[in-house]
C-alpha cells in the first residue's frame, strides 16, 4: 500500500505541475507592470481559487503522512514542496521572474493591453468560478456549520467492529447533516481507508460535492483492515461489495428514532418551529444560530432525506415529536404563515406539554439582525384537541410542512 501511495504521489505532483504551469501561463497576460512571486500567486487565488485550495489541502495531506512516518521512527517519503514554492519551481515562473524578462515586460508594458486582456480573463474565468461556488453552496444550504458533541459518538459508533454496513450508511447520512473539519477530516479518512465500495463512494461524492480534495479508489488498491485470515476473506468476498438502498420516508426514520443508535444519540440546542414559505429567513437564522455554536432542528435541514412534503403522515408528526423531546428549547418564528400553520400549532402545544422552553423570534426581525429571543407570553397556539388524530392528520397531510427538494 505505500507503494500505492508514493505512485499516486508522483502522479499528483506531475499533473499540479503542468496544472499549474498552464494556470500561471494564462496569467502572464494580465500581470502588472511591476510584479514578483507574491503577485503570481495572488492571481493564481484571485483566478482559481478552487485549484488553489485542492493543492494546499494536498499539501497538508502528504505533510500529516511524513508526520505520521516520523513518529513511527520511519524515513520521511513524500517531503512535498510548500504551495507557493511548488508555484515558484515551475519553469513558466523562473523565466516571468528572470531580471531579462521583468525588464523587457516592464519596456513594452501598455496599460490598455492590460486593461483588455484582464477584461477578456474575467469572462472566461469569473461565470466558471461562480458556477462552481454555486454547485458548493447549494451543497452547503442544508448542513449545519457547527460541531455538537455527538459528533464523536457517532464517528465512534461507524468505526466499532460490530457495527453493520447499512447502519454505516446510515450515520453517513447524519454527518453529512454537518459542515466543520471534524466531519471533513472524517470523510477524508473513510475515502482513503474505508474497505466497503458504496460507503466509500459516499464519502467521495460528499466532499467532490463540497470542493475538498478526494480520490476514489479502485477496490484492488484497498487494504483489508484486518490480520485474521478468516475474517480478510469475509471482508474481501462480502463486506467489500454489500450494498444497501435506504428508504426515504418517514416511517424508515420512525423506526430508526425507535431502534437505531444513531438516532437516539442526537440532541439539539433550538426546535425551529416556523412555517416553510419563510424559507429564506430561516436559512438566515440557522446560520447566525450555528455562529454562536448553537446546533438547531429544522426538519428541511436534519430530516431532508425522509420527510418528504408528498408523504406527511403520522410516521412524520412522531418523527417531529421526538425531535422537539431532543430539542432543549423551542424557537417560534412568528410571521403571518406560521400563525396560520397547522403544524407550527401542534409543535408549540407538544412542547408546552413537555414544558419545553418557548421563545419568539419576529420573522421581520431576521434578516435586518435586529431579532431578539423573547419567552413567549400569549399562548395563541393553545388547542386542546391537538392530540385528536383524526382532526390533525388530514389537516397536517394537506399543509405541506416540508419544503422540497
Amino acid at each position: 500500500m505505500s507503494g500505492f501511495t508514493k505512485h499516486m504521489y508522483t502522479k499528483e505532483l506531475e499533473s499540479f505541475k503542468i496544472n499549474f504551469s498552464n494556470y500561471v501561463k494564462k496569467i502572464s497576460l494580465v500581470l502588472p507592470k511591476e510584479y514578483d512571486l507574491e503577485t503570481i500567486v495572488s492571481l493564481i487565488k484571485r483566478y482559481y481559487p478552487f485549484e488553489w485550495q485542492i493543492l494546499n489541502e494536498k499539501y497538508k495531506y502528504y505533510c500529516a503522512k511524513d508526520k505520521k512516518l516520523k513518529v513511527l521512527g520511519k524515513k520521511v517519503r513524500f517531503a512535498m514542496m510548500e504551495p507557493i514554492l511548488l508555484v515558484e519551481s515551475l519553469d513558466i515562473t523562473k523565466k516571468l521572474l528572470s531580471k531579462e524578462y521583468i525588464d523587457s515586460y516592464r519596456n513594452s508594458f501598455i496599460i490598455e493591453v492590460k486593461i483588455l486582456a484582464e477584461d477578456d480573463f474575467k469572462k472566461e474565468r469569473d461565470p466558471k468560478i461562480r458556477k462552481r461556488q454555486e454547485k458548493i453552496t447549494k451543497a452547503k444550504i442544508k448542513a449545519q456549520e457547527v460541531e455538537p458533541l455527538f459528533l464523536d459518538e457517532l464517528m465512534g459508533l461507524y468505526d466499532r467492529k460490530s457495527t453493520s454496513q447499512k447502519d454505516r450508511i446510515y450515520i453517513l447520512k447524519e454527518l453529512q447533516k454537518y459542515y466543520c473539519t471534524k466531519v471533513i477530516d472524517f470523510f477524508k479518512r473513510k475515502v482513503e481507508s474505508e474497505y466497503n465500495r458504496q460507503l466509500r463512494e459516499m464519502a467521495f461524492y460528499h466532499l467532490q460535492e463540497l470542493g475538498h480534495l478526494a480520490v476514489l479508489r479502485k477496490q484492488k488498491y484497498m487494504r483489508i483492515p484486518s490480520k485474521n485470515k478468516k475474517r480478510r476473506e469475509i471482508l474481501r468476498n462480502v463486506y467489500a461489495n454489500e450494498r444497501f438502498n435506504i428508504k426515504e420516508i418517514p416511517e424508515e426514520l420512525e423506526y430508526r428514532i425507535q431502534n437505531s443508535k444513531e438516532q437516539k444519540i442526537k440532541t439539539y440546542d433550538y426546535f425551529i418551529s416556523h412555517s416553510s414559505a419563510d424559507f429564506k429567513e430561516i436559512q438566515h437564522l440557522i446560520v447566525e444560530l450555528n455562529k454562536s455554536k448553537r446546533n438547531v432542528y429544522c426538519d428541511w435541514v436534519n430530516d431532508n432525506d425522509y420527510l418528504k412534503r408528498n408523504l406527511v403522515g403520522l410516521a412524520t408528526r412522531t418523527v417531529i415529536e421526538k425531535r422537539i423531546e431532543q430539542s432543549k428549547a423551542i424557537i417560534f418564528v412568528k410571521s403571518e404563515h406560521s400563525m396560520q400553520s397547522l403544524w407550527v400549532k401542534y409543535e408549540l402545544n407538544y412542547a408546552l406539554e413537555l414544558n419545553k422552553p418557548i421563545y419568539e423570534i419576529k420573522k421581520k426581525d431576521i434578516l435586518n439582525g435586529s431579532y431578539s429571543t423573547e419567552k413567549i407570553i400569549d399562548l395563541w397556539f393553545l388547542e386542546k384537541e391537538y392530540k385528536n388524530i383524526i382532526l390533525f392528520e388530514n389537516q397536517l397531510k394537506n399543509e405541506n410542512r416540508n419544503v422540497a427538494n
